[in-house]
């Protein structure tokens, strides 16, 4: 782990994009973080600033931390599992019963700490994770030195933390109770699907986050199956039949969204709810392809999340911005679809928006958190540098990213972990995956 000091920190040199996709990359001077916030931006002046931290960013690009809107950062552990299966098959067949078997407070904090630490490594300064234990999350998250948004888990069926079938309200009690309170933690609820909860868990689930002005998530219309299952049920799709419940709106966070209609996408625009995009889980699990130039031409507020690393299988945000773009431009058969703009836009400053963190991060103005990163440009895949912002979504990798900052603490530095020590994490993360294999049939390669 490398130190942190109370330092006032100095960005100096290289380039500075302020604004992702709305402003372009501009030769950049000098930039003081003090205090967790931005204090000055880009500045010719050098005026004396006693005892500062300063840091070289020659050949780099200083931006806005990138805000991964959609994880279940714990399934980590889960990870290779199960590959290759539809979602029906890798859910009931493989996930659901080691959830059941392993999924405790410790094995959430544990895996969300090793999620925590790859989203950090690759640029990753806030993230919105929806799983069990969720308080876990929480501390897990603090520990790596992150910022996110905690959504509770509420499903139906029982669950790792709710044993009793339809007791999530105690646990989600429990939790708003007891999950840290911190400015960088903002709680959530997440409904895990049409499918798995039912019209009164809708309702009364968005009735509390109504009350406390918490975020309410659901996976909507991911499958075709799903679709089959709504309508079979309720003769409309998954999104007409939650306007019906009323639980729509500026608060309400649809996941997935990749089967959807045109009346769908009016009344997800109409409702002024939200869309996150979560283009490689959805080809890897052959979900389909979300129409997302349709929906942003609507009008639709729109940003992008990894889902879990179970099911994509990293947290390259680089990558996930480069695949949202590529398959947007596939799939409508236009190459103009998806810009390399709108693409990192949505991976920072509309991902806060959309967080409700607008006022927080997602764009580099004196007054703000200091969440940034450094990216290192002297790559050979990043050569010739005819475009910064079109580098960023086409050619950079999460192993570019060389500082991050978060709140102004670093939390990595020269492309290592300063916060928690890795090889810890990974020793125990090992323990636990022995004790699944133990279960699943699985083998351990530790490469040892």
């Amino acid at each position: 782990m490398c130190a942190n000091s109370d330092k006032p920190i100095e960005l100096r040199n290289g380039l500075i994009l302020c604004f992702p996709g709305i402003s372009d990359p501009v030769p950049h001077s000098r930039t003081l973080i003090s205090g967790g916030s931005i204090v000055e931006i880009n500045s010719f002046q050098y005026p004396n600033y006693p005892d500062t931290e300063v840091i070289d960013c020659s050949n780099c690009l200083i931006m806005p931390g990138l805000v991964n809107c959609h994880v279940h950062a714990a399934m980590s552990l889960f990870r290779g599992l199960a590959d290759d299966v539809p979602l029906k098959s890798w859910l009931e067949q493989f996930i659901f019963p080691s959830e059941a078997r392993h999924v405790s407070p410790g094995m959430v904090r544990l895996g969300t700490t090793l999620s925590a630490v790859e989203m950090a490594l690759s640029g990753i300064t806030t993230f919105a994770d929806a799983y069990f234990f969720m308080e876990e999350s929480a501390l897990a998250t603090l520990d790596v030195g992150l910022r996110a948004v905690i959504a509770q888990g509420i499903l139906d069926a029982p669950t790792p933390d709710t044993r009793i079938k339809s007791s999530w309200k105690e646990r989600v009690t429990e939790f708003l109770e007891s999950v840290p309170v911190n400015p960088r933690i903002t709680p959530a609820l997440f409904c895990h699907s049409p499918y798995l909860c039912g019209s009164d868990t809708f309702r009364s689930a968005f009735e509390i986050s109504q009350s406390h002005g918490l975020k309410l998530f659901s996976h909507v219309a991911e499958t075709k199956l799903e679709i089959d299952e709504i309508h079979k049920l309720y003769g409309i799709t998954p999104i007409e039949w939650l306007y019906s419940l009323g639980v729509l709106g500026d608060n309400f966070v649809l996941v997935h969204g990749v089967h959807l209609s045109d009346r769908d996408c009016r009344v997800i625009m109409d409702s002024s709810s939200r869309l996150i995009h979560c283009p490689e889980s959805n080809m890897k699990l052959a979900s389909g392809a979300a129409r997302i130039q349709y929906l942003l031409e609507m009008g639709v507020k729109i940003g992008l999340g990894t889902d879990s690393p179970a099911s994509n299988n990293n947290l390259d945000f680089f990558e996930e911005m480069r695949s949202a773009s590529f398959l947007s431009k596939l799939s409508s058969g236009n190459p103009e679809a998806l810009t390399a703009r709108q693409s990192l836009y949505m991976a920072t400053t509309q991902g806060a928006r959309i967080l409700g963190l607008e006022d927080t991060i997602g764009s580099l103005v004196p007054g703000k958190q200091a969440d940034i990163i450094v990216v290192d440009l002297d790559q050979p895949h990043l050569t010739p540098l005819y475009d910064p912002v079109s580098q960023m979504v086409y050619c950079a990798k999460a192993s570019d990213v060389r500082d991050v900052f978060v709140s102004g603490r670093v939390v990595v530095r020269n492309r290592k972990i300063c916060t928690v020590s890795y090889e810890d994490v990974r020793e125990s993360v090992n323990e636990l995956a022995a004790r699944i294999c133990a279960h699943t049939g699985k083998r351990l390669f530790r490469g040892e």
